[in-house]
């Protein structure tokens, strides 16, 4: 008995050891071969992942964006008021049925988008919507119907491993990302929230301590908690929360008028790229573009077929032959061959002043580079001194690939990361608060016993921050919630294990004895009341995985978390110690445990004298 404690105690020795480890190095890296390797570098105290609520971010929701769709392109130009006013007073069929749902948006010369519920094809409101338009607006070159219907599960679940994907491969520090219902998916991106303001200047005064001075300006044009740094190139950098633009153009305003010349301006915004990153459909197109003059002000775009599906590669490398970054691009067989023609055909010297390539994705162009020369083999690199963040960003737009079902952003909220700092320091000071009330309460009621069952908790807390950082978690309100009430359950199943120990005690049992009986009586409770709990924590889990429940699912999974650990600490290590104290002689004393010892002598001695 006494070779199995002492190997028990050196195992929890060693678990408490590797836990410790794991919290005191912030960084952690580990690659050994034939295992999975090991990496863990988060921002939060002793190395965890904080979430949203905890770190600030950035908070978007997109629902898939259903419906019939009307691209239509009119052979004149029309006013745009008058097309939406002949839609909304439109009625079709025997019934003078609406158009519900309705969205108009221009999307090109001349080209419209029109947007409604989903319409069936021989619905009158889709087959009348040409001829009424023609009659009423204007004559139309071009008509197009295509429908969205309602996405099927699997599609929703291949819209959420493209949309993880990207956002992954941007580096957005811990994103969650889940379906949320039947059509809609969240999108959460801790420490995406604010801007990064880059700032050069052209010839800045002599005499000025430019960086007070740019300081100044920033907090009088209403830029907010904000840090401002100088780069090694000269330039400034400026950390804060989102602005508007009224705040830059006052800001470009008076810096050009207190320091000189604005040489740079630019805002970089983590919630803004990623939005740009996951887009609505994410359909890439590569167009051939006729420029009317060389600066390309006015241009005509030419279909040619060659779309995101024909794209195998695009990835980000220094440029081997110059300065700065470039983008690597290679095509299937189908793309090579549709490339091959075109920049045989663009890259002549005649044809290179006024012919470039359009890459769009969703109507949006990403970039039109020239083509130099003729790429035969489908391999080629678009140059354009991008930066490395620039490069990065292009290729993930280029590679991600095309979205199942497309989408539309119908929420969007910016969490200051200043309310997450509030709450983490409030509830981790909860926390501690309550666990120094507790322990105190043990110690003082059940005396060395209490001793144990505080190093039991301590124990406890060390092993659940260390798998929440080693799984990883990444910890919201919800989480600390979870383990805070974990604790108590903790707590509960060492007073179980106390009070049957007394209760043997008052009969006469030895401390060894009423240890081990003790233990034996406490434990079906202890594992009932936990498993029960356990149980509970999965439905909980389940229900907040499909709900898209974020509270609930972090609620439930600390739990369940604390619960198994708690049942490990107070079976295994309180009764380990409580073991070798009473082996060391301790055991002797049963009032340092207890005073059910008090009362036991004077039961023997009111016994003694009734026998007399």
């Amino acid at each position: 008995m006494r070779s199995r404690s002492i190997r028990l105690s050196i195992t929890i020795i060693l678990i408490l050891g590797i836990a410790i480890a794991a919290l005191g190095f912030k960084t952690i890296n580990i690659d050994i071969p034939g295992f999975p390797r090991l990496e863990r570098d988060a921002t939060g105290p002793l190395g965890l992942k904080l979430g949203l609520d905890l770190r600030g971010g950035g908070h978007l929701v997109y629902q898939a964006d259903t419906g019939t769709r009307f691209d239509v392109t009119f052979a004149n130009e029309i006013d745009v008021s008058n097309l939406v006013t002949t839609l909304q007073g439109l009625r079709f069929g025997d019934n003078e049925a609406q158009l519900e749902g309705l969205q108009v948006g221009q999307i090109g010369a001349n080209r419209y988008q029109i947007r409604t519920g989903i319409l069936s094809e021989d619905d009158p409101r889709r087959t009348g919507l040409n001829d009424a338009l023609s009659e009423s607006v204007g004559p139309i070159s071009e008509f197009q119907v295509s429908v969205v219907e309602k996405p099927t599960l699997d599609q929703m679940q291949g819209v959420l491993d493209n949309i993880t994907r990207r956002v992954n491969r941007f580096g957005t520090e811990e994103p969650i990302i889940q379906i949320f219902g039947d059509d809609r998916i969240i999108v959460q991106l801790p420490g995406a929230s604010g801007s990064v303001t880059l700032i050069g200047l052209t010839e800045p005064p002599a005499d000025v301590d430019v960086r007070a001075a740019l300081g100044r300006i920033l907090a009088d044009s209403g830029f907010e908690d904000f840090e401002l740094s100088q780069n090694n190139d000269g330039t400034y950098s400026v950390k804060s929360n989102t602005v508007d633009g009224a705040a830059q153009s006052a800001a470009v305003a008076a810096i050009t008028a207190e320091l000189g010349g604005v040489s740079q301006f630019r805002v970089n915004s983590g919630i803004d790229e990623a939005k740009a990153l996951i887009g609505q459909t994410a359909r890439l197109e590569f167009k051939e573009r006729t420029c009317d003059t060389s600066d390309c002000l006015n241009f005509t775009d030419a279909d040619l077929g060659l779309s995101g599906d024909d794209l195998s590669r695009a990835e980000a490398s220094t440029d081997p032959i110059g300065i700065g970054w470039v983008v690597n691009l290679q095509f299937n067989s189908r793309g090579s061959e549709i490339f091959s023609d075109l920049t045989r055909r663009i890259s002549t010297e005649e044809a290179q002043p006024t012919k470039r390539i359009a890459i769009i994705m969703d109507d949006q162009q990403l970039i039109a580079p020239v083509a130099r020369a003729w790429i035969r083999d489908g391999r080629t690199q678009i140059n354009g001194n991008f930066t490395r963040e620039d490069a990065r960003t292009l290729a993930i737009q280029l590679e991600s690939g095309r979205l199942p079902v497309p989408l539309r952003l119908i929420q969007e909220s910016d969490v200051d990361a200043l309310l997450g700092s509030e709450s983490l320091q409030n509830s981790l000071m909860a926390g501690l608060v309550g666990l120094g009330l507790v322990l105190m309460f043990m110690i003082a009621y059940y005396r060395l016993a209490g001793v144990v069952a505080a190093f039991a908790l301590i124990f406890y807390a060390v092993i659940v921050l260390s798998l929440f950082k080693l799984i990883p978690i990444t910890l919201e309100l919800a989480h600390i919630g979870g383990f805070i009430l974990s604790i108590g359950m903790a707590v509960d199943a060492n007073i179980l294990i106390f009070e049957r120990m007394k209760e043997e005690v008052r009969i006469g049992r030895t401390l060894a004895s009423s240890m081990e009986v003790g233990f034996s009586r406490a434990w079906p409770a202890i594992r009932d009341s936990n498993i029960s709990t356990m149980i509970t924590c999965l439905v909980l889990l389940w229900f907040g995985d499909r709900l898209g429940g974020g509270l609930v699912t972090g609620v439930a999974i600390s739990l369940f978390i604390g619960v198994a650990v708690s049942m490990f600490t107070a079976v295994v290590v309180s009764r380990n110690l409580l073991q070798l104290m009473a082996w060391i002689g301790l055991s002797k004393r049963i009032n340092l445990f207890t005073p059910e010892a008090l009362q036991r002598g004077n039961q023997a001695a009111q016994a003694s004298g009734g026998r007399r």
